[in-house]
């Protein structure tokens, strides 16, 4: 997985980085969290975030909203290489919320 992880990151790290090949990449990774995890949420998010990237050219779920798309993405990637890790679970609970149009319910209560 740390292998995938870091191609995925390097060619983000690029100015101008190849979509194809990132979602390419993020087919691999989410393949691999099919075969060795049982984190059904995890291989959903991945697959909801490369078919966004082929879709929009950009990653649009903009879960840090001071960042762009490419940083949106990098940020998915740094949590989901340590996924255990009680906090990053959390936000990638909050990220796949997004990704799925789902409001919090403490969030929707303040829109009232």
């Amino acid at each position: 997985m740390k292998q995938i992880i870091d191609k995925i990151k390097a060619e983000l790290k690029k100015d101008e980085f190849n979509t194809a090949q990132v979602v390419t990449l993020m087919k691999e990774l989410r393949e691999y969290f099919k075969a060795n995890h049982k984190e059904p949420g995890y291989v959903k998010m991945i697959r909801l975030a490369y078919e966004n990237l082929e879709e929009n050219e950009d990653y649009t779920f903009l879960y840090l909203e001071d960042d762009g798309g490419k940083e949106n993405l990098e940020y998915l990637i740094d949590l989901l290489g340590d996924h255990s890790n009680k906090y990053n679970r959390e936000e990638l609970q909050d990220i796949r919320n997004l990704m799925e149009g789902i409001v919090p319910e403490d969030e929707d209560a303040e829109g009232e």
